[in-house]
């Protein structure tokens, strides 16, 4: 059985030496992922880029507009400026929803550390078995002082029992 747990590192590059650590102590690349605006360089792992909602919810919206607006001209023959206008807001609402929808699954675990994003900062987040857990960690903690090991809770494990 398996374990996530959840790393912040305040600088994408103390991250990245954390990836690399966490692939040389023996977790695989593909349990893996990174979160956050910045990622220092490619580390064959998968990542999750950041990005504020706006940046992502107006293309979103802009794209739904067009392929509403298109679709309409398709199946109706033409349509006129009212119906074209319609359409564009349906189209636009429509692509807007379904990108928040998209980013609230995908960034759903990290809800506590969305403020930690927004500054630029990386979250890791590895999968590891639960026999290997308290080692891994041990390691981790010794190894790298400059990140926040926050355990198997996205909103860092509390310091006392």
């Amino acid at each position: 059985m398996t374990t996530a747990i959840y790393i912040r590192a305040g600088d994408p590059n103390d991250g990245a030496h954390v990836v690399d650590d966490l692939i040389r102590l023996g977790v695989q690349p593909e349990r893996l992922r990174l979160y956050g605006r910045r990622i220092p360089k490619p580390l064959g792992v998968r990542v999750v880029q950041w990005r504020p909602a706006a940046t992502t919810l107006v293309p979103a919206a802009l794209a739904g507009a067009a392929v509403a607006v298109l679709l309409g001209a398709l199946v109706l023959g033409g349509v006129e400026l009212v119906s074209t206008l319609s359409l564009a807001v349906l189209g636009a609402a429509s692509g807007a929803l379904w990108q928040r929808y998209q980013r609230e699954r995908t960034l759903a675990p990290l809800g506590p550390q969305r403020d930690a994003l927004r500054r630029g900062e990386l979250v890791i987040v590895a999968e590891v078995d639960d026999t290997e857990l308290a080692q891994l960690e041990a390691q981790l903690a010794e190894r790298h002082p400059e990140v926040l090991l926050l355990g198997p809770d996205p909103a860092g494990s509390p310091p006392f029992p």
